[in-house]
């Protein structure tokens, strides 16, 4: 009987500490694109893994990422807005905290501030198509804040 009651009281206890950071930035209003401001010139951002499971697949796409940005640099709150592809909304999600918050300067923020970055997914096949923004523009994802990812067919032998 207590290892059961232990089982609940721990479960409970581990649901509310996951849902605790969405509560405390829920009334964050979104602010687009802010990283494309001055103050963050100096972030070092790059571009996510291109899928080997879209890439095999052929697949191109997209995913819309919101995230809070904390004054210490955390990042919290990561949510998939939209997406074409489970294994692109995985690879923006780990990007985003990949990127060099830490080299940063202490003091850009004075408080939590809530963004989003759109990450684009797109084949090369020798043609440059790439390269063009029209390979873009209709995309199931939004945002102004764009980092693109391009890869490289996979092709197996044999």
């Amino acid at each position: 009987m207590n290892r059961y009651i232990l089982g609940i009281v721990g479960t409970l206890v581990l649901v509310g500490c996951k849902t605790t950071p969405t509560e405390q930035y829920l009334n964050l209003q979104l602010t687009e694109a802010e990283l494309l401001s001055e103050k963050w010139r100096k972030l070092e951002r790059f571009p996510p893994l291109y899928p080997i499971e879209d890439a095999r697949a052929g697949k191109e796409g997209c995913a819309s990422v919101e995230y809070v940005i904390t004054p210490d640099y955390e990042i919290k709150d990561i949510k998939v807005v939209s997406s074409t592809s489970k294994y692109f909304a995985k690879q923006a999600k780990l990007n985003i905290k990949k990127w060099k918050w830490s080299e940063l300067p202490k003091g850009i923020l004075k408080e939590s501030i809530k963004t989003n970055t759109q990450f684009q997914f797109c084949l090369e096949t020798g043609d440059g198509h790439c390269l063009e923004n029209s390979s873009y523009e209709n995309s199931q994802c939004s945002g102004e804040d764009s980092i693109y990812s391009i890869g490289q067919r996979i092709k197996r032998r044999g």
